[in-house]
Formats: C-alpha cells, sequence, structure tokens
C-alpha cells in the first residue's frame, strides 16, 4: 500500500514538474513565442526581427498613397445603386485620405523603431497589399 501511495505521489510531482514540456511549443532556447509569432512563425535571431520591422515600416511608408486609390474602390463596390456606388466614392475617398495618414505614420513609427523588441504590427492589415 506504501507503493502505491509513493508511487502515486511521484506520479503526480512529476506531472506538475513536467507540464511545462508538454507545452514546449510555446518556447524556443528558452523564450516565449508570441501569438503573432505563432501565426507567422519563429524567427531565427533578433537581427531578423529588427529588420523584418524596418522592411515593414519602409514598405508602408512607400505604399501609404495607394490607399487614395484602394479605399475608394473598396466603398464604391459595397453600394448596389448607383447612388450607393457615388456615395461610395465619396466617402472612400475621405477614407483613403485618413488610411493613407495612418499607415504613412504606422511607416515612420516602424522605422524610427526598428531597434525595439515588440514585432506586433501596429496597423491592421499589416500591409496594404
Amino acid at each position: 500500500m506504501k507503493r502505491i501511495g509513493l508511487l502515486l505521489a511521484l506520479t503526480v510531482v512529476l506531472g506538475f514538474a513536467l507540464q511545462g514540456m508538454a507545452q514546449a511549443d510555446d518556447f524556443i532556447g528558452g523564450h516565449i513565442i508570441t501569438s503573432y509569432q505563432k501565426t507567422v512563425g519563429p524567427y531565427p535571431s533578433p537581427f531578423f526581427d529588427a529588420t523584418k520591422k524596418l522592411g515593414r515600416g519602409l514598405i508602408n511608408i512607400g505604399t501609404g498613397p495607394i490607399e487614395l486609390v484602394k479605399q475608394p474602390i473598396v466603398e464604391a463596390e459595397k453600394g448596389e445603386s448607383v447612388g450607393e456606388f457615388l456615395t461610395g466614392l465619396t466617402y472612400g475617398t475621405f477614407a483613403g485620405v485618413a488610411w493613407t495618414f495612418y499607415r504613412e505614420l504606422d511607416g515612420v513609427y516602424e522605422v524610427v523603431t526598428f531597434y525595439l523588441p515588440s514585432l506586433e504590427p501596429a496597423i491592421d492589415p499589416e500591409y496594404i497589399f
């Protein structure tokens, strides 16, 4: 009876002690992987992290003005009649200006702070395309 109790206690203790190993997909090299990295994939080095963020910022700066063309088209396609189409074009023009500023500012922010460790994009979608 003592052996069964000891075996049961040992099983419980080992179960709690080895729990972290059962969830090892959350750790790489002793570092916790963020939800963004789980979606995109683990990065091989901190240098790669910084260059990805820098590249994302430069792409957003370069493609920001495309929002001026994209948003009116997106909003106009939502309309089912000619009036809704024209309303969508008007609203989309203002939305395009707002999204252009938003994407440009996000690009500048990511270029200036590319050396900081946060990898989550500040804008959704991450890129215009």
